[in-house]
């Protein structure tokens, strides 16, 4: 999905954005917080600022937040919630000076960015105290304790859009924003890895299927609103009212380069309970 494209799915799927993702819970969202705190930031910048699910807690929380998004109607909804500096621009070359803010944070972004390291060197060239990002860390140990998978409900519809004539590409199937930001956390290691969130869920499978119901998955924008229904109802039944249990465990990771203040070589030092 090229830029133009990926910008053009988020301003279509605007509307039903926040309804069909689940928010940071209060005590997430007061971990990086309290984490952001410890560091000295008081005005951020955060890249990928969407709806403003994120800028408008750490505003609560007593932090000066710009966002900045390249989704025009994404940012009309973060507008409308009264968040008052937000920019429509590209994390690729943000339209901000060098050190402009104590930091630029991503929020369940990298994962979607084709070049996430040329944005993280843009959040660390305008972050005072670096880059920071909350991500899915790597496995310790068995993650999921029920019968079975948080993705299986995905799995399972895009079986049925296959056999519909619709199947989904390859990347779209890859084990999804946890795995590729495994992968980007192995590429380009942080120098801090800091646990945020490391709690026990239990969710009906069927949840997962409403962002395809409601047309709020980048990819199925495609797929017809009759086929999409047909796989929907037959995704329905397969899965039932299976459950599934599983560790949802997050994390803040920090990238300073060696011109950051306090900045050390870069080598990952994990922490693990809260901070």
């Amino acid at each position: 999905m090229t830029v133009y494209e990926a910008v053009a799915a988020f301003d279509q799927i605007s509307p039903v954005y926040d309804a069909t993702r689940e928010p940071l819970d209060a005590a997430t969202l007061d971990a990086i917080a309290d984490r952001l705190r410890e560091r000295g930031v008081r005005s951020i910048l955060e890249v990928g600022v969407g709806t403003g699910r994120i800028a408008g807690p750490l505003s609560e929380r007593g932090f000066d937040v710009t966002g900045i998004d390249a989704s025009r109607a994404m940012l009309g909804v973060a507008r409308a919630k009264g968040l008052p500096r937000l920019v429509q621009g590209d994390a690729y070359r943000l339209p901000f000076p060098d050190r402009a803010f104590d930091t630029a944070i991503f929020v369940h972004v990298l994962h979607l960015l084709d070049l996430a390291p040329a944005a993280l060197a843009e959040a660390e060239r305008v972050g005072r105290l670096g880059a920071v990002a909350l991500v899915h860390p790597p496995r310790t140990g068995p993650r999921e304790t029920g019968p079975g998978m948080p993705n299986d409900a995905r799995r399972v519809i895009f079986r049925h859009l296959a056999r519909e004539g619709y199947p989904i590409r390859e990347d779209a199937r890859s084990g999804g924003p946890p795995t590729r930001e495994r992968r980007l956390l192995e590429q380009i290691p942080p120098n801090e890895l800091v646990i945020v969130s490391d709690r026990e869920v239990t969710e009906p499978l069927a949840k997962r299927l409403e962002m395809f119901e409601r047309r709020a998955s980048r990819q199925t924008l495609r797929v017809p609103p009759e086929v999409m229904h047909r796989a929907a109802e037959a995704a329905r039944a397969e899965i039932g009212d299976r459950t599934v249990t599983f560790r949802r465990v997050e994390a803040l990771a920090t990238w300073r380069s060696p011109r950051t203040p306090g900045a050390a070589a870069r080598e990952p030092r994990p922490r693990t309970g809260a901070p």
